[in-house]
């Protein structure tokens, strides 16, 4: 089974989404991969922010609530097929400390028709968090599995 690794600041908000809304897709299109999270800067053990579990749970009937934040590691980027970034700045911030990984790095706004950054909703309200989660979605809908993975 391969593995995508979805990275964001502190794997509270974005990246969890992330990987929770990718392994539904993966579940329901029976794509043979699973979606882990970390953060570049994240406070381990730390739970998903009390939003974002919201917004998996109102929106998506997913739940998070047992989500525990972790750091980036090299043996989680070396165990990953793809990473994906919420942020330009996380791609450049990854690829500094771990070259070696850089070319299985992307950042969302690469790789999407997406042009922008995956904005970080940390402290903002249940709708901002929706929305970010929305757009997360979009990007995941539309990406290209089959082709990295």
């Amino acid at each position: 089974m391969k593995t995508v690794l979805f990275v964001c600041t502190g794997n509270t908000c974005r990246s969890p989404m992330a990987a929770a809304l990718a392994n539904n897709i993966f579940k329901s299109r029976g794509i043979a991969a699973m979606a882990d999270s970390c953060g570049v800067f994240a406070i381990d053990n730390a739970s998903a922010s009390k939003n974002a579990v919201r917004a998996m749970k109102d929106g998506w009937s997913t739940d998070i609530l047992e989500h525990k934040a972790k750091t980036t590691t090299e043996p989680g980027l070396s165990a990953a097929h793809i990473i994906i970034t919420m942020t330009q700045g996380h791609k450049s911030h990854l690829c500094a400390l771990y070259p070696d990984f850089a070319d299985k790095i992307y950042a969302v706004k690469e790789i999407s028709d997406n042009d922008s950054d995956i904005d970080d909703p940390f402290g903002a309200n249940l709708e901002t968090y929706m929305q970010c989660a929305r757009q997360i979605e979009h990007f995941l809908e539309y990406f290209d599995w089959e082709g990295y993975l």
